[in-house]
């Protein structure tokens, strides 16, 4: 998981004889929450580090170290009346001030960003201890999220291009390259390349997808449509489970299609019906992309949904993709191409752009 631009707000924290604490800055506004060695390590490290999985590495091996002698000497330096500060931390950045007397500011930057151990350094010496034995990175650091530790303050945000009313591209991102859906389905269509063989319909497709889609392994390939279109071999609506025989086709492919029908789960019933025992259906769905017409537009089925509609099947495997920035990014209209491989491949499973699903009968 990437997080670009955490802890970009300035938050101030309080160094007291024996506790360190919230000041004030963060997004929430709670000043007083305790802070822990481990919450503290956390902190340090995120001031300088972008990515979460890069930042849970130096969480564990630091933690396991000595304290770096660089950040015990800057912090021995110190002294403070009353043994108070107060700790102006940003992106980059770790500055300590007196909270008595009109003293220098001292800049703790350099050996913040060599040990991450300057927050640490100044919590052991107030005798905090560690959470846990073995710490749970991940818990603190959502802790640290929700109490706007790691998010910018209230105020401070940059909208940028983004603070508009209308899309960026309003045709998914056609005008700037290829959508995001589209680059998600792309990599669902390579998962499952080779298992695409034997008499196959594409719903909502063509005879010629067969090659755009690479599937190589089929012996015969007809798209289905409720039109007639060339390359169209079967014309017909998917809700009438008669217009196909029972029992006839090894796999079945809908990409964009189960959302543009009133009632998808009979759709899928009718799938169960034409295909021959052991056969397969590969089925995509948008999860956040603007609304569209074909001839309508009726659902987003989430991962939850796909489970419950292939429930009855004898195996069913679910894939997601997408994460904050990519569905941003869907429904404003940005392309793939905008994005860097990170931004699109990390995945967060409470932001899918689209959701799919390999069901066996």
């Amino acid at each position: 998981m990437s997080e670009n631009g955490l802890f970009t707000s300035t938050v101030t924290l309080s160094a007291q004889p024996d506790r360190m604490c919230v000041k004030g800055g963060a997004a929430n506004g709670e000043e007083g929450f305790p802070l822990s060695l481990d919450m503290l390590l956390i902190l340090d490290i995120m001031l300088h580090e972008h990515d979460v999985a890069a930042a849970e590495a130096q969480f564990t091996a630091v933690r396991r170290a000595p304290l770096a002698v660089d950040a015990q000497a800057a912090v021995d330096e110190l002294s403070y009346s009353g043994n108070t500060c107060s700790i102006r931390a940003q992106r980059g950045s770790v500055i300590v001030r007196d909270d008595r007397k009109m003293a220098p500011a001292a800049d703790l930057t350099a050996q913040s960003r060599s040990t991450r151990q300057v927050l640490r350094a100044l919590g052991m010496r107030r005798n905090l201890s560690h959470d846990l034995e073995t710490a749970n990175f991940r818990g603190l650091f959502t802790e640290l999220q929700e109490r706007g530790l790691l998010v910018p303050s209230v105020g401070e945000l940059d909208w940028g291009q983004l603070r508009r009313l209308t899309p960026i591209c309003p045709d998914f991102g056609i005008s700037r390259g290829t959508p995001i859906d589209r680059h998600y389905l792309n990599q669902f269509i390579a998962e499952i390349r080779d298992l695409v063989q034997g008499n196959v319909v594409e719903i909502g497709g063509n005879d010629g997808n067969k090659d755009v889609y690479g599937f190589t392994r089929t012996s015969g390939y007809r798209g289905l449509d409720i039109r007639e279109a060339p390359g169209v071999s079967l014309v017909g609506d998917a809700a009438d489970p008669g217009i196909i025989p029972a029992d006839s086709l090894d796999a079945i492919i809908a990409f964009n299609v189960l959302e543009h029908t009133a009632r998808p789960w009979q759709v899928v019933d009718n799938m169960w019906q034409w295909l021959r025992k052991g056969g397969r259906a590969y089925c995509m769905v948008p999860s956040a992309q603007r609304l569209h017409g074909a001839p309508e537009d009726y659902w987003r089925p989430f991962p939850a949904a796909l489970r419950e509609m292939f429930g009855a099947w004898s195996e069913q495997t679910v894939y997601q993709y997408g994460n904050p920035m990519s569905v941003i990014a869907s429904l404003m209209g940005v392309a793939a191409e905008e994005l860097d491989a990170l931004e699109l491949s990390t995945y967060h499973p409470a932001y899918p752009v689209a959701s799919c699903v390999v069901a066996r009968k």
